[in-house]
């Protein structure tokens, strides 16, 4: 999948992770946890000199390159996963910002295994997994990527206006609009939102 794709995928992982903890909105800390996944999500791809953050990050992704680790393998892996929540657990930050920029990096490889080529989620081991037989895969910068994209987008907004609710609606304009909004939505929705 290409970055667009990862960031989205990480910002609804941080947002979700923002409404199950009930972080406060207006936070330095929810800031730096949105912002940190946001970049934590494509950054698994530094394995792959051409990407987008490959062209970013080049002097690491050279090295890796030149120490012969192949697109999708450690950076995409379990391994690469655990080492990075020890690396958090030394940073001076609150766990809802370790926890999202984990959540980010993490949401990388989940959103790779429904591509064709999967992940060597096992690495070392060369074993590729990915979650749907490859005729219903999805191709990278392909129409269903868009669409996915695009659907994951929207949900992206859903859990944002959900985070913002009880905030938005203390302000003078956007409080009735916002009402208004969640109005038109179906009633199930509508007592989720406003539990």
């Amino acid at each position: 999948m290409i970055y667009k794709t990862h960031h989205v995928a990480a910002l609804i992982g941080a947002e979700s992770l923002l409404i199950h903890t009930h972080q406060p909105v207006l936070t330095w800390q929810t800031a730096v946890a949105l912002l940190g996944a946001y970049f934590a999500g494509p950054a698994a791809d530094v394995d792959q000199p051409q990407s987008y953050v490959g062209q970013r990050i080049w002097p690491l992704a050279i090295a890796l390159s030149g120490l012969g680790i192949r697109h999708r393998t450690l950076t995409h892996s379990l391994l690469l996963l655990a080492g990075l929540w020890g690396v958090l657990q030394l940073l001076p930050v609150s766990d809802v910002i370790r926890w999202a920029i984990w959540i980010g990096y993490a949401s990388h490889p989940l959103i790779d295994l429904f591509n064709e080529e999967g992940v060597e989620l096992l690495w070392p081991l060369r074993i590729r997994v990915r979650l749907l037989p490859r005729f219903l895969s999805i191709p990278v910068e392909s129409f269903a990527e868009t669409l996915l994209r695009g659907v994951m987008t929207l949900c992206s907004f859903w859990l944002l206006t959900l985070y913002l609710h009880p905030d938005v609606t203390q302000l003078p304009l956007l409080g009735p609009i916002t009402d208004g909004i969640i109005r038109l939505m179906p009633s199930a929705i509508q007592t989720f939102i406003n539990k």
